[in-house]
């Protein structure tokens, strides 16, 4: 096992999730558009609950599914320029809308992750310690901007091991961070 697997494997046990490309949820991209309610149920997507289950087995279906949370994704033409950590105006007029979400669901039991990327350009050491430095970025953000509590968001930096254009692998569009959730527990 590399180093650099190692510190990955590493910093996916502390968040208690792996950030695998292919097996995760529906991405999304941010955009002005996006209403706070999408954003909450893509972040903290509520379980049914007894009542829920009640009704649905009077009308004949079955409870139970697993609501998948989705992860959010700034857009590469307002998140990073190369060699950057620093947020566009852009950036922070789009995350401003998910300031209040996630006050409200602090005490969710959940704990909110953002995960920051680079393209190719540069060595894997720089790209590691760059993609790191974007998500902590986006998380100082929202501790700066809106009160969040620290220890509900969390930051993690990969690299650019998950492009998003894998074709042009030097493409700003792998410049970016991504928003997610995870069980705190």
């Amino acid at each position: 096992m590399t180093i650099k697997s190692l510190v990955l494997a590493s910093a996916c046990l502390l968040f208690g999730t792996a950030f695998a490309a292919d097996n995760r949820s529906e991405v999304i991209e941010i955009n002005d558009s996006l209403a706070p309610e999408a954003i909450e149920s893509g972040l903290f997507p509520k379980s049914p609950t007894a009542a829920d289950c009640a009704e649905a087995a009077k009308a004949g279906f079955t409870c139970g599914q697993i609501v998948p949370r989705k992860v959010f994704s700034l857009p590469a033409s307002i998140s990073f320029g190369t060699n950057s950590s620093e947020l566009s105006a852009a950036a922070r007029s789009m995350l401003a809308g998910f300031g209040p979400v996630l006050k409200r669901n602090e005490a969710s039991g959940n704990k909110v992750v953002f995960v920051g990327h680079t393209d190719i350009t540069g060595s894997r050491a720089l790209n590691m310690r760059l993609s790191q430095r974007r998500a902590e970025s986006v998380r100082q953000y929202f501790i700066r901007e809106f009160g969040i509590s620290p220890s509900f968001v969390g930051a993690i930096g990969v690299g650019p091991q998950q492009l998003k254009d894998k074709q042009n692998p030097a493409s700003a569009a792998n410049r970016r961070v991504e928003i997610t959730t995870k069980p705190s527990n």
